[in-house]
């Protein structure tokens, strides 16, 4: 009986091939005729077409939009920008100058808010961004960032969400925003923080309001936020001391804060911009003590596309001209500077060490160390930040200790590449690195950062000419004259 299904089945396979083989040469043919005979509004050509000329993302963006008639959020940052830190390179030492040999011990700790009464020495320039309990990350996520950076003695920053004392008591270094919300502003709650962070924007969201709706957190979170069950969590436009219709200058809440803390460093966290200087020059007339810029690269959990992708200047343009202004204001040693957004591995922390930073921030990098060892829980389905952002469908449960465990790895992994990466320029310290040590890729980004163009030797006097114009042969100007 067996065999007699089994020699059934085979035949009608056999005959199932031979019927494909016969029928579709002529399908091909006849799909071929009608691609090149009908017009290309009339067949899936056009579909290509299309797909060339608005990207899948756009096509994505522009259905979403239309099923619903509302915002699009999208989490993560914008991948739009061009120039980056890839157009830079580290100068390894060798024989003009000799490099560090391995035995030599190097130094990477860096100290934040010099002016301040009570400044904070950390392990390395590093810190991990503000991503808010509730309005981005679950609890867990939260917990075992506070664990993995606490383990490596780096800052973690609350982000917008309420305060968690679970969180405080886990991390070694506690970055408390303060801002254009009506939460954590008990002074209990502000005497906790090792750096008060003012926050009047970021990258992906530059200084709008964001309102959630009632049902979009938890009750357990709106009683730390101080809020109603049917209360809306509102993110005001701008900054205020009592009441959000009468905004307050940076001058007045930097001069509270400091009123009602006990002499740690306050920063100022923004987006940039193109008015960037004109901001830095208010940040410094506030007399902060440490200023944050988040490039356009910079990466939240619920920015709408436009704001992410059409707003701000990338990073390493804001900390070329931040530090420009600095320097030219003689005011470089009255503040200390900090990037964020975009920043992924080791070379790119150094690189903008290297340029002025004091450190750097980093956000989405981390969320996807803390699911490095539960990855499998949400791939292939679902994407691996599921693990940690609240808003995820279905909830995933993240486990906290073993995402601790892959943050510190990481982070203790870029540590032992910042050390090896030193010895190789020569230095034994970290605060030793100059844009003596970069080299630009592109003549265009050597006159932004101030670094020299590894196009010709740095002594030359040899200059680039560049057509000046749209059309070949026309006019010539000389550009991109040694700047390092």
């Amino acid at each position: 009986m067996f065999w007699t299904e089994f020699l059934a089945a085979l035949i009608a396979l056999l005959v199932m091939v031979a019927g494909l083989m016969l029928w579709l040469p002529n399908l091909v043919r006849r799909v071929i005729t009608i691609l090149l005979t009908r017009p290309m509004s009339d067949t899936l050509a056009e579909l290509y077409v299309s797909m060339r000329s608005t990207p899948p993302i756009d096509f994505l963006y522009s259905s979403l939009r239309a099923n619903s008639g509302d915002v699009v959020i999208r989490p993560m940052g914008s991948a739009r920008p061009v120039h980056g830190l890839d157009d830079l390179a580290l100068v390894p030492a060798q024989l003009a100058r000799r490099p560090v040999l391995e035995s030599e011990p190097v130094e990477l700790a860096v100290t934040l808010g010099r002016r301040a009464r009570k400044p904070i020495t950390i392990s390395m320039p590093l810190y991990i961004s503000g991503m808010a309990y509730g309005l981005a990350l679950t609890k867990e996520a939260r917990l075992a960032l506070a664990k993995g950076s606490g383990w490596s003695q780096i800052p973690l920053n609350s982000g917008q969400g309420p305060f968690l004392d679970e969180e405080r008591q886990l991390a070694s270094h506690y970055v408390l925003q303060f801002g254009r919300w009506t939460w954590n502003r008990d002074v209990e709650i502000l005497r906790q923080a090792d750096m008060i962070e003012v926050q009047v924007g970021q990258g992906a969201m530059p200084g709008n309001a964001v309102i959630a709706t009632p049902d979009e957190v938890s009750n357990e979170i709106k009683q730390l936020m101080h809020l109603k069950p049917d209360d809306a969590p509102i993110i005001h436009a701008d900054l205020f001391l009592t009441d959000p219709r009468e905004p307050s200058s940076l001058k007045e809440v930097v001069q509270y804060l400091r009123s009602v803390t006990d002499g740690v460093p306050i920063a100022l966290k923004m987006g940039a911009s193109d008015d960037l200087e004109r901001d830095l020059d208010v940040a410094l007339d506030a007399q902060v003590d440490v200023i944050v810029i988040d490039g356009t690269e910079g990466a939240t959990g619920n920015a709408p596309i436009t704001l992410s992708d059409h707003f701000g200047i990338p990073s390493l343009m804001a900390l070329a001209r931040a530090v420009h202004h600095l320097e030219v204001t003689h005011t470089r040693d009255d503040v200390d500077l900090l990037i964020s957004g975009g920043f992924r591995e080791p070379g790119d922390f150094l690189k903008a060490y290297a340029m002025g930073a004091n450190a750097v921030g980093l956000g989405t990098i981390a969320m996807f160390a803390l699911a490095h060892y539960q990855i499998t829980t949400a791939v292939p389905f679902y994407p691996p930040t599921d693990l940690v952002f609240y808003r995820a469908r279905p909830k995933l449960p993240l486990d906290v200790e073993k995402a601790a465990r892959g943050l510190h790895h990481f982070l203790e992994s870029c540590r032992k590449e910042m050390e090896i990466s030193l010895r190789t320029m020569g230095h034994t310290r970290v605060t030793d690195l100059s844009r003596r040590d970069l080299s630009a890729l592109d003549p265009v980004i050597a006159k932004i950062t101030g670094c020299h163009y590894a196009g010709y030797a740095p002594n030359s006097h040899r200059r680039l000419e560049i057509l000046d114009g749209t059309r070949r042969g026309g006019n010539k100007r000389a550009h991109g004259q040694r700047l390092g």
